[in-house]
């Protein structure tokens, strides 16, 4: 499903030329940014209890208390937000 999400989202990044970031260096440090955020946010609700990620649809990888596939939640889906939401925007 994530590979589906990225791969329909940067297909409409480069239809809309949507330009989410000004330079090389946005580019990667915002999505760092949402990473780190988000990787301290979801260990400490599975440290504390609130969710867990169990089940036959995971990859068998973790990295600290997260599966792989948090991770890459955490980079792929805020790209595809944005890009969507700026392709809207420009069709508006």
């Amino acid at each position: 499903m994530l590979t589906a999400i990225l791969l329909i989202s940067i297909f409409i990044d480069y239809k809309y030329h949507t330009r989410l970031y000004n330079s090389r260096r946005e580019r990667i440090l915002i999505p760092i940014i949402f990473l780190i955020l988000g990787s301290i946010w979801d260990t400490f609700a599975i440290w504390r209890g609130h969710w867990t990620f169990s089940g036959s649809g995971l990859i068998g990888i973790k990295i600290g208390l997260m599966p792989l596939e948090e991770y890459l939640f955490m980079l792929i889906i805020p790209y595809a937000i944005l890009t969507h939401y700026k392709a809207l925007k420009k069709e508006i």
